[in-house]
């Protein structure tokens, strides 16, 4: 009879073994901020094959995007030229392999399942008992959300590996970590694990990697990835935390309005300074979307209605005015109102959030929101203009349509005056407005 051990014709670097002797001693929770080519995806795998003997049950492997987790961990091959499941999976110990799933049963009843996070919402009803999170940086949060008390009620474990991409959750969550008992915590640059020398470094900065670059990707600073990041943790955390009276109104409405089948609808309300609620939804056509947004007008009673009206969001507008609403119909990709500061509108509708978010902007914590507002970078065009990275782009690098933060930054497309009431009056042109929950029909 054929003996096979695992893991597989593999062997952990020096450096890989900490975390997985961890995990082997029976801990649940672990984070490893690991430099590129560190092997992050090989040794997750192997890990979660020797699981699966174990303790029989069901594993995933999550990356950012399906597309991506397809290209880089199903169909890839390894140096040896050995496809990567093949390696960690052989199939002498295989029940099934469904490509179409990406999923692999090992005779003993054990499921592995390679997936996107940006789809997590479609693996419901399963029970993992161990899960990697590749790339977590790039990775929706709502995901770890969902998955989290699965996890607390089996006694299951969550192993997050990834390279910085700015101050966002991953940072968020690798400062949680340090101080955390309860959590496994390592950070490894190339001088650690001395997988590349120094002289691989040179070789990258003369085929043109820029320094920021190759201090986020190499040696894992959440710092260096800002250069590029539009909107940074501290932006957001000085709006998470502001609490002050904003007497005034406006009330404004952000619509961005969905064109493909993968994006949603996003409906943003602010009252003056406070984002009040953001409400989603998805295949709903023009004007059923109009009506969607009427009837939530009927109660919200908003100043502007401000829509990307850019391909089917005009026929929203125009029905929208139909209703008698003052909805205004904003290019994103046209002319901004100041044009020697910013590409392009959409450029500049997200500029003066980031203001706002920086200098009296109010929101309640919103996970999905935040990756959101974290998610774009930018650059500058050839007029030193800001010009903030395209969503098609975005999802290029695994990180899908921010359609949360579209909708708040549509918000700010034009500057509707504040109308300064007194407390009794506010309170009378207001009581249709609940804070704490100003739409909980919708």
């Amino acid at each position: 009879m054929t003996q096979i051990r695992l893991p597989n014709d593999w062997t952990p670097r020096a450096y890989q073994i900490p975390v997985m002797s961890y995990l082997d001693g029976g801990g649940k929770r672990a984070m490893s901020l690991w430099h590129r080519r560190a092997g992050k995806d090989s040794a997750g795998l192997n890990y979660a094959a020797k699981e699966m003997f174990r303790r029989p049950g069901v594993y995933w492997h999550l990356l950012p995007s399906q597309r991506q987790a397809r290209k880089v961990v199903w169909n890839n091959v390894d140096r040896q030229g050995r496809r990567m499941i093949d390696q960690a999976f052989p199939e002498a110990l295989r029940a099934r392999k469904l490509s179409d799933e990406m999923l692999i049963e090992f005779k003993n009843g054990s499921v592995w399942q390679l997936a996107g996070a940006d789809n997590y919402d479609a693996l419901v009803g399963a029970n993992p008992v161990g899960v990697v999170f590749s790339e977590w940086a790039l990775t929706n949060p709502q995901s770890w959300d969902f998955i989290r008390p699965i996890l607390m009620e089996n006694g299951g474990w969550a192993w997050f590996n990834t390279t910085p991409r700015g101050r966002n959750h991953a940072f968020q969550m690798a400062v949680m970590a340090q101080k955390n008992p309860a959590w496994f915590f390592e950070r490894l640059t190339v001088e650690d694990t001395q997988v590349l020398t120094k002289e691989h470094m040179q070789e990258e900065r003369l085929s043109g990697m820029s320094e920021d670059k190759i201090q986020q990707e190499y040696y894992c600073s959440f710092e260096a990835a800002e250069a590029v990041q539009f909107i940074t943790y501290e932006h957001l955390q000085q709006a998470l935390d502001r609490i002050m009276d904003d007497p005034q109104r406006p009330v404004i409405f952000g619509l961005d309005v969905a064109r493909f089948g993968d994006d949603r609808s996003a409906l943003a309300i602010r009252h003056g300074d406070k984002l009040m609620k953001i409400i989603t939804w998805q295949g709903l056509d023009t004007m059923q979307t109009a009506s969607k947004v009427a009837e939530i007008a009927d109660r919200a009673r908003p100043d502007r209605i401000f829509v990307d009206g850019v391909g089917v969001g005009g026929g929203v507008v125009d029905r929208l005015r139909q209703l008698g609403l003052r909805a205004v119909d904003v290019n994103a990709g046209g002319r901004a109102t100041e044009q020697t500061r910013y590409y392009n509108k959409r450029a500049e509708c997200w500029g003066r959030m980031r203001d706002w978010l920086k200098d009296r902007g109010m929101i309640a914590a919103n996970p999905e929101l935040e990756f959101d507002l974290l998610g774009p970078e930018y650059s500058y065009d050839a007029n030193n203009r800001i010009q903030l990275e395209k969503k098609d782009d975005m999802k290029k690098r695994g990180i899908p349509s921010p359609d949360l933060g579209d909708a708040l930054a549509l918000t700010f497309a034009e500057r509707v005056p504040p109308v300064m009431v007194s407390s009794a009056d506010y309170a009378e042109q207001n009581s249709h407005v609940v804070l704490n929950d100003p739409l909980g029909g919708f």
